[in-house]
């Protein structure tokens, strides 16, 4: 199997983890795409990579300090380009729709969550999220993934059903991580592309782990990456990766 995964959906033609970033997906032969799930001050969950506002909006600020209303106003498109101008961080009910709609498997990454309030917070993001899956169409192939273990345990002990990753950094991953992903019960490990070497990768699939690698945008990396026995990739740019879909006009 070779998995191509867009990672966070086409965030080289739209702003990442937006719809529109989602919606340009449909024009290809994409089946996995990836993205993230966080959560505000007042435990709105929202679809966001990073712990703070500034990067991908027009506001600035950590998200567990900022409120649905500041998330309702924040343009999460101008900074990519003046054309997207107005683009709204999606809320967790849009995703839902959208995974419906389109019909494809998903990676979901519960983002760790920091600050006073963090544990009230994760607690919140992983009832929501829980409550959310439950209203995708069973036909859709979800993985839940973080580099949080705690939250993947709760994630579970509510949703055991579905597919595990424990995400890795290669300058985290210490020699008791199968004592991790054990303890989760998780059944895919997440590692990261640069640094990776054939060694571990030969030692994860011996342990019978699935394993998906992250972020991998050359052709040449990905080949070798399957070569050496990898499921899948995450990719910021899968639409160089798949072909386009065709479009096919009748005529009466």
């Amino acid at each position: 199997m070779r998995r191509i995964i867009a990672h966070r959906g086409l965030p080289q033609l739209a702003p990442e983890n937006t719809l529109s970033a989602f919606e340009k997906m449909q024009d290809y032969q994409i089946e996995w795409f990836e993205t993230d799930v966080s959560i505000t001050k007042d435990e709105q969950v929202i679809i966001i990579h990073d712990d703070y506002l500034d990067r991908t909006t027009n506001q600035s600020g950590p998200l567990d300090q900022a409120t649905s209303e500041i998330v309702d106003i924040a343009d999460a498109g101008s900074w990519f380009d003046p054309s997207f101008k107005g683009e709204r961080i999606p809320r967790l009910e849009e995703l839902i729709t959208f995974i419906n709609q389109s019909g494809m498997n998903v990676n979901i990454e519960l983002k760790a969550v920091t600050g006073a309030t963090g544990n009230r917070l994760a607690d919140s993001l992983v009832k929501q999220l829980s409550d959310a899956i439950q209203l995708i169409n069973p036909a859709v192939k979800v993985i839940i993934s973080s580099f949080n273990p705690l939250m993947l345990l709760k994630m579970k002990a509510l949703q055991p059903q579905l597919e595990y990753a424990v995400l890795f950094e290669n300058h985290t991953i210490y020699e008791d991580w199968p004592l991790i992903v054990d303890a989760i019960g998780a059944n895919y490990v997440h590692l990261e592309s640069d640094g990776l070497t054939q060694s571990l990768v030969k030692t994860v699939i011996e342990r019978g782990y699935h394993l998906n690698v992250w972020t991998v945008n050359t052709k040449d990396r990905a080949n070798e990456l399957f070569n050496w026995g990898v499921e899948g990739i995450f990719t910021d740019n899968a639409e160089n990766f798949v072909a386009k879909k065709t479009v096919v006009t009748s005529y009466e």
